[in-house]
């Protein structure tokens, strides 16, 4: 056996280096079996692809072989979240309990830390500020004298989506490189330099693939080479890939570029500042015009031939030219201002991606658009990205890792592997979670609902909802695939009670979460972006109920484009792809609510197609073995078991 392999035994087994120096430490023979396939998979250049169920530990599962190897490592996550624990928590107990210095450092997107240059441009007429924004820079300008990185994370007292961080923001679009006055002091490069000598650095799929795409461009990239890489929360990867190896434009960052045109204008003493200011207000006129095109339209659909040829010889062509004007426009690229030009150079790239992005492509593409309140955005997207990982991915790691909990499907890593585009030789490993799920759960699947594709399921829905968390005296997540449920439920349960309804969307989701574990017997309803990442142990999350199984909707245009593709080939589209994909995220949900050994719950799954359908039988061969009832009486019965407060309508 050789070194490192003995090294980790060492480390996870019985009476090793963890147990003996955490308190709270539990040997997992899964944890330990991980690293082991872990550190294998590195020794040997290979992939591997793990799934470890909820309670592993999969964070020491990797981080341990990564630190044993010697070699430089990326580790990217789905969240800030998780990126922030491994580095403040995760790694301070490895070099504690091992007796190890980890040089570690972590990397967010770049709109995360403050641009100097910037900065200096908002924050540099303070004559015209009021007393609240006059206070606001103040405490800014103080923080900048003491921070090593200019993180966002940093000013704790700054609201979320504050408008001001917006304009000092180091965004890649807005960044002057080599031209910026600032580039001596600028934080990102400070950063960049530090992470150049880390042995581990930590980002999130987002920059990850974002920095994967500017090198493809043949320009150089912000996160330094690295030998592995390792892709926590892996679930989510194909999704942030799709979107980065895509095109897309929006006209909110065309207004954006007019905003800062105009910003550098009055910060300028160059001359012909009016014909700047003409060329701004035509770009903005554009955009308004393409905004308009989609105003009566769905918020999300896709974009047929017929209507890809109107937008290109109408609204993004007048929108193009505005900004080949602008660009071309003597004014601004032979102005004394580096700012100014760098401008020019952005309304030029944005015409040509606007051009491209409606061009027709192969069949291996969809067009869709997403409108919001005051902006639309136009899509183009690769429906396989297998082979572009194979060749930017797997291809440049000497070993590449993903793991999640939710990675197999029914058929093993099948799904996973097609979709990822995963190496023959990938290592995989599959641990499940060691919590004693048929005593700490039950699974409660109604049979006399109706089925969510009859009329009715909605307010069915809604009373019965209304009939469990009276039972479980509050205490419940309910996670919905709509918002049409959600408010369907939320007007039903408003002021009827006596428990605090949240509601998502009514605050920052990072303050629902913090009232929902705060306030016990709380009611928390949500949709897709809590069913994962929520991480609420104890007693405050007692019971999960799911409206119904977690199929993507077959109207959204990607899905749309991938069901349309697998009928051309002779597939089928429902057993190949709408029920694994409802299979992982299933289990992401499910998987809310057994955090670590003590908890205790319910889970109610209101969709009557789990045991009356028979590819239900899937869905409950996939997640934890919980025992099923179909009696709601045996939640009451459950929760007294346990000596839960469970009378219904009991409060606080």
């Amino acid at each position: 056996m050789s070194k490192g392999f003995s090294e980790i035994k060492a480390i996870f087994g019985p009476g090793g280096k963890l147990e003996k120096a955490l308190r709270d430490f539990e040997f997992r023979c899964s944890q330990r079996d991980m690293a082991l396939l872990i550190a294998g998979a590195i020794k040997s250049g290979q992939p591997a692809a793990v799934e470890a169920g909820t309670g592993t530990g999969k964070t020491f599962g990797y981080l341990i072989p990564l630190v044993l190897s010697g070699k430089k490592a990326v580790i990217s996550t789905g969240t800030k979240n998780l990126q922030e624990q491994i580095v403040l928590k995760d790694i301070p107990i490895l070099e504690k309990a091992l007796g190890l210095s980890v040089d570690a450092v972590l990397m967010k997107g770049r709109r995360n830390y403050l641009c100097l240059y910037r900065y200096d441009q908002n924050m540099g007429q303070r004559a015209l500020f009021d007393d609240e924004e006059k206070r606001k820079a103040s405490r800014i300008e103080q923080w900048l004298k003491t921070t090593v990185y200019a993180d966002r994370s940093e000013l704790e007292w700054m609201a979320d989506g504050d408008p001001d961080w917006d304009n000092i923001s180091a965004s890649s679009e807005q960044c002057l490189g080599s031209k910026c006055p600032f580039g001596e002091d600028c934080f990102l490069n400070r950063l960049r330099a530090r992470a150049a000598k880390a042995s581990i650095v930590i980002v999130n799929h987002h920059l990850f693939f974002a920095d994967m795409k500017v090198r493809e461009a043949g320009f150089g990239g912000v996160i330094p080479r690295c030998e592995i890489a390792v892709f926590d929360e892996a679930h989510e990867i194909e999704n942030t890939a799709t979107a980065y190896f895509g095109l897309s434009v929006g006209t909110a960052q065309v207004t954006e570029l007019a905003d800062d045109l105009e910003r550098e204008i009055r910060g300028s003493r160059a001359a012909g500042g009016g014909v700047k200011e003409r060329r701004s207000m035509k770009v903005k006129d554009a955009a308004r015009d393409l905004f308009s095109h989609f105003r009566d339209c769905a918020e999300r659909g896709g974009l047929d031939e017929a209507t890809l040829l109107s937008l290109a010889k109408g609204p993004v062509a007048g929108l193009s030219a505005a900004l080949e004007e602008l660009a071309d426009d003597p004014c601004v690229k032979k102005s004394d201002s580096a700012g100014i030009q760098a401008i020019g150079a952005r309304a030029g790239a944005i015409s040509a991606a606007l051009k491209d992005v409606v061009s027709k492509r192969d069949q291996g593409w969809v067009h869709w658009y997403e409108r919001r309140k005051r902006s639309v955005s136009i899509y183009c997207s690769p429906l396989d990205i297998s082979g572009r990982l194979s060749e930017l991915l797997y291809s440049k790691f000497s070993s590449v890792i993903i793991t999640s909990a939710t990675l197999s499907t029914g058929e093993g890593f099948s799904y996973i592997a097609s979709r990822l585009g995963l190496p023959q030789e990938t290592r995989t490993g599959l641990f499940p979670s060691h919590f004693d799920f048929k005593k700490q759960s039950i699974l409660y699947i109604p049979d006399d609902l109706p089925s969510p594709d009859e009329a009715g399921f909605g307010p069915a829905v809604a009373k019965r909802i209304e009939e469990i968390v009276r039972r479980s005296s509050g205490r419940a997540l309910v996670l919905f695939t709509s918002y049409q449920n959600l408010n369907l439920t939320w007007e039903r349960l408003d002021g009827r009670l006596p428990y605090r309804l949240l509601r998502q969307g009514s605050a920052p989701r990072a303050s629902l979460l913090n009232d929902f574990k705060e306030d016990i017997h709380s009611v928390l309803l949500a949709t897709s972006s809590f069913w994962q990442g929520v991480d609420v142990p104890g007693e405050a999350l007692s019971c999960l109920i799911i409206d119904k199984l977690p199929f993507e909707s077959p109207s959204d245009p990607l899905v749309a484009a991938r069901i349309r593709e697998m009928n051309k080939r002779g597939d089928n589209p429902f057993m190949g792809y709408q029920i694994p994909v409802a299979e992982l995220s299933l289990k992401q949900g499910i998987g809310r609510l057994i955090r670590k050994k003590s908890d205790i719950g319910v889970v109610a799954l209101l969709d009557k197609r789990v045991i009356t359908r028979s590819y239900g039988a899937i869905f409950l061969e996939s997640i934890p073995p919980i025992p099923l009832t179909r009696r709601i009486e045996d939640i009451t019965d459950f929760f007294k078991e346990v000596d839960f407060e469970c009378s219904p309508g009991a409060g606080k």
